[in-house]
């Protein structure tokens, strides 16, 4: 198996439960910011990612620093496809504010799930609460609590990690 092949796999993982989960929190949260979303789920997905790859492989730094700045490279992509398609090329500007966005996010998620620590259980649970509340508009009539359980985003990134785990497995024999 390539080299690769995992740094494809987990950032296929990271790019489909991002969008999955934000369409889901959409889905009960009329009034969330679409943008916010996205990238907190992005940046919450990455680092829980990362963190995964250097609790099961703590040689493959290189492929847990990959998939920390996958929001960037996601960042870089989108922009570029908007400088292309309008031929405004003043539009990579938006990727420098963007840019410190994604900064400021990918640190908190950082910070609250520990370096080379799998994040299961409590721990993912935590962050998954910490993120339903960063994505959540104000006054909403329900708990954190509650809207994480009712589009089950914490399973679904617990299902990630888990592949994310089996693949890295299996591809070191």
């Amino acid at each position: 198996m390539s080299a690769a092949q995992p740094a494809i796999f987990s950032t296929l993982g990271i790019l489909a439960v991002s969008q999955e989960i934000s369409g889901l929190a959409l889905s009960i949260m009329h009034s969330a910011e679409a943008e916010l979303v996205a990238e907190e789920s992005i940046c919450l997905l990455s680092v829980a990612s990362a963190r995964t790859v250097e609790a099961v492989a703590p040689e493959e730094s290189d492929l847990a620093a990959s998939l920390m700045i996958a929001p960037f490279l996601y960042r870089d992509y989108l922009i570029g496809a908007t400088m292309i398609e309008s031929g405004d090329l003043s539009r990579g500007e938006e990727g420098v504010t963007i840019g410190g966005r994604l900064e400021r996010k990918t640190a908190f998620y950082a910070a609250h799930l520990r370096a080379g620590e799998y994040p299961t259980g409590s721990v993912l649970q935590n962050a998954m609460l910490l993120w339903m509340g960063r994505i959540s508009p104000p006054r909403m009539p329900s708990g954190p609590e509650d809207r994480l359980e009712e589009i089950e985003a914490t399973a679904k990134v617990a299902c990630h990690l888990k592949l994310v785990a089996a693949h890295l497995r299996q591809s070191r024999g």
